[in-house]
Order: structure tokens, then sequence, then C-alpha cells
């Protein structure tokens, strides 16, 4: 348009003083509109607007802002641009007709942007043949331009490094590896927050057995996001979200990472009542905040740990009504108006009698999965997967040690080899390999934590709710 920009950054100013702020805000105003008024075509720019005028409890200066806008934008030749990345924070006096009238939303890319980005970034880089930049740009669902100009750099680096390491000639060059590298080790704005879970490379490969758990999985969480078009074309909706539930240390949070690495998903993670807050109002909002960066990194997956502490029957709490509102707000982001697209929602407990009755209804947590304890089978799976990395010596029979691990957990299985490996290392810190005797001292040392009590009332319940 070959036209002027005027910037205005809100944070900076409002950091003022207030009549140094105002000051300083009709000065640049002042420009734009004689610019605009001389004929020069302007375009106002106010970057992250919510600084200015937000939307909770707006300061005196917020008025004084307004009605310069208002007369900004009343002058011929001039456009007023605002950016925000919290829209709900924004005092909704800017949208009035007369100043923002026009609200346009910057969504994450899709695979096909993210790759095409890729290509503009890494046209003028050195790369080595054979590059799929479609494959990485899978790898990497919630980055947006910044993020993937962070990767270039990241990788760039490590082809650096690798370049002078082999003292090879000619110029370093940009691998695949140092992509998919890149984008393992940068964390996309969208999942800047606390509350996001690492998968850590792990896939469903890696768990041991849970062969009809991992298949109940992939059916309700990777295949409503990896196969929309068959949902469509058979004229159904997918399931909207799942429980798991079973005995402390089965593997359900493990299950959760692996399934979100084999579907390289964002995941986001809430840990029983992290949610809660003493103050009205804000525990809705921080529900409704999660579920805005879950649509806005998907495909995404969230996670809600210990769900019976989150969502208990209404009606039965004595926190003067918190939990209950929390409750009616996931009932509304899971089954609302406005639908999840490319979001799925996973609960887990040990407690599934105590989550609300609404929660478990189709169309809201619908699938249930039992994830019962390992069996003789299952726990030497348990050990040969936990065991991966661990030097075991000739012999040790996992088979057997797992038909004796009676009333063990995954976890407890895991902590058995982990005790085993420190009892090699009380012996010799040069030792080089774990032996039959070093697991059965760890045998006893770690007891088994089930509790035959709770795995009956679990196993009631799941005759009552098949999977």
């Amino acid at each position: 348009m070959d036209a002027r920009t005027v910037e205005v950054v809100a944070p900076g100013v409002a950091a003022l003083e207030a009549g140094t702020a105002s000051q300083r805000l009709h000065d640049v105003l002042a420009s734009a509109r004689a610019a605009a008024a001389a004929g020069t075509r302007t375009l106002l720019v106010v970057t992250d607007v919510e600084a200015l005028l937000p939307a909770a409890t707006p300061p005196p200066l917020a008025t004084i802002v307004l009605d310069e806008l208002r007369a900004a934008v009343a002058t011929p030749g001039l456009a007023l641009l605002a950016t925000t990345s919290a829209p709900e924070s924004v005092d909704p006096r800017l949208r009035a007709p007369d100043l923002v009238d026009r609200e346009l939303s910057l969504g994450l890319p899709d695979v096909r942007v993210r790759a095409e980005l890729l290509r503009r970034l890494l046209a003028s880089v050195p790369m080595a043949d054979g590059v799929d930049l479609r494959a990485v740009a899978e790898r990497a669902p919630g980055f947006v331009a910044a993020d993937l100009v962070a990767v270039r750099r990241e990788a760039a680096v490590q082809a650096a490094l690798r370049h002078g390491e082999s003292d090879g000639e000619g110029e370093p060059r940009i691998s695949q590896q140092d992509l998919l590298d890149a984008v393992g080790s940068v964390r996309p704005i969208s999942m800047s927050s606390s509350d996001t879970l690492q998968t850590g490379g792990i896939t469903l490969d890696q768990v041991g057995d849970m062969t009809e758990v991992k298949q109940a999985l992939t059916e309700a969480v990777l295949w409503p996001l990896q196969y929309p078009d068959s949902f469509a074309r058979l004229g159904v909706a997918a399931p909207r979200g799942v429980l798991l539930y079973g005995p402390p240390g089965g593997g359900k949070t493990f299950l959760l990472r692996a399934i979100a690495g084999s579907g390289q998903l964002n995941v986001f993670s809430v840990k029983g009542a992290e949610l809660l807050d003493k103050y009205v109002g804000e525990s809705e909002r921080a529900v409704r905040e999660l579920f805005r960066k879950a649509a806005d990194a998907a495909p995404a997956l969230v996670f809600l740990d210990e769900v019976d502490a989150l969502a208990p029957r209404r009606g039965q709490s004595s926190d003067s009504g918190v939990a209950d509102r929390v409750v009616a707000a996931l009932l509304t982001e899971l089954d609302g108006a406005q639908p999840l697209r490319n979001v799925i929602v996973v609960g887990a407990t040990n407690r599934p009698e105590l989550i609300d009755p609404a929660l478990l209804r189709p169309g809201r947590l619908e699938r249930l999965v039992y994830v019962p304890p390992p069996d003789g089978e299952a726990r030497a799976e348990i050990l040969r997967a936990a065991g991966r990395n661990i030097p075991l010596a000739a012999d040790v029979d996992l088979d057997a040690l797992g038909a004796e691990l009676e009333g063990y957990s995954a976890a407890d299985c895991a902590a058995v080899l982990r005790e085993a490996a420190l009892t090699a290392m009380r012996e010799s810190l040069e030792a080089t390999e774990v032996t039959a005797a070093h697991l059965a001292a760890a045998r006893r040392a770690v007891p088994p934590s089930l509790d035959p009590v709770q795995l009956a009332e679990l196993a009631a319940y799941a005759a009552r709710r098949p999977t």
C-alpha cells in the first residue's frame, strides 16, 4: 500500500507514569494524524493492546487511550491495527463499531503451512541431500513461525558442531537428523506454560504388554486425530474423551506419554486439583484457558491426572462450591455449544466411583479403559521393557522373575530393576552387569504395593462398566 507505519508498543507505554504515558500516546497519535491529514497513507499499529486496555479493572488511562484512538480512526487516510495474543484480556470497549470493527484470528499453522514455512526459512541454507521437510513438519505440531526460526538456528548449530568435530572440508550442511533433533529441543511458544507434559520420545512400542489397553487407546485417541475422513465418511462423531482407571503404579501416565509420542501430539497435563482457586471465577477461567491453549496447539491431548480430585460428585463438597463450578466448566468445555476440534481429553484415576457421573456420559469421557494389574506374563514384558538398557547377566531369567512377583505393579517391577542396579553399585562402582543375586536382594527390599481390597473394588467397577 506504500503506507507509513506508526507503531505504539503498548507494554512500553503502560509501564510509564500516567501523565507521561498519556503525553507519549498523544504525541505519537498526533504525528500519525498529521501525516494522514497531509495525504500520506498511515497505518497505526498498537502491539499487545491488552497492556493499555486490560479487560479486568481497566486503569483511568484506558478512557484516554480510547478517546485518542477514536479520534485517530476518524482521520481520513489512517487505519488502526491492534494486535494481541490474549483476546479475552482486552477491554471490550475497543471492539466498538467506531474503533476496531473487524477481528481476525491467526491460528496455528497446519502441517502443510509448516512445511512451506520451513522451505522458505531454509531456502538460503546449505542442506544435505534427501531432507524431507514434510516429515520434519509432521514432528512439530503447535510450532509457529518463530519456533521454526529457532529450529533453523538449533539445526545450524548442530551441523556446525558436527562439521567441526569431523574436520570436514567445505561448508557444514544441515541434515534431516539435525532438524529432527532441533525440533525435539525447541519448546513451541504455544506450549510454553508449565502445564505441559514431555513425552521424552516414548512410543507405544516401549510399553510392555497391555495389548488390549493400547488398542483401546489407539482407537479412542489416535484414530480421531489421524483418520478424521474415515469418521466423516461413516457419518459418526469421533470419541471426545477417555477415562483410564486402575490401581496406582499401573502405568497410566506412562501410557499417556507413549500415546502422545506415537501420535506426535501436544500434551497439556493437569494434576489433581491444580485448577482449583479460592477466588470466585478464577477456577472456571483456568479451565477455559486450558482448553483454549489446547485448541490453539491442536492436535492436542488434555490429560487430567487424578481427575477424581478435579471433578468430584457435585453437591458433596464443602469448599463453597468451587469444585462444583469446575465440574460445570469442564462439562461445558467438553460438550458445549463450541465443539472441540482435534483435541482429545483423557482422565486418569484410581477412584472412578468418586467422579461426577455427568462427566462419564457419551460425548464427554465416554470410553472407560481399565488398566488391570499385570499378570505373570505381563510382568515379564514390563521387566523386559524397563530393563532394555540394563546390562543383565546370563543367569537372569525375567520370565521366572515375573511369575514370582505376585502383587507387584508396573512401577514396582521397574523399582525392582532399579534397586538391583543400585545393589550392584553398592558392591562395586565398577560393576558392569546385574546378576540374579542382585535381583533377589532387590526383591526383598521392594515390597509389593497393590492393595487387594482396592483391586477387588476396581475389578467390580470394571465389571459394571466394561471397556
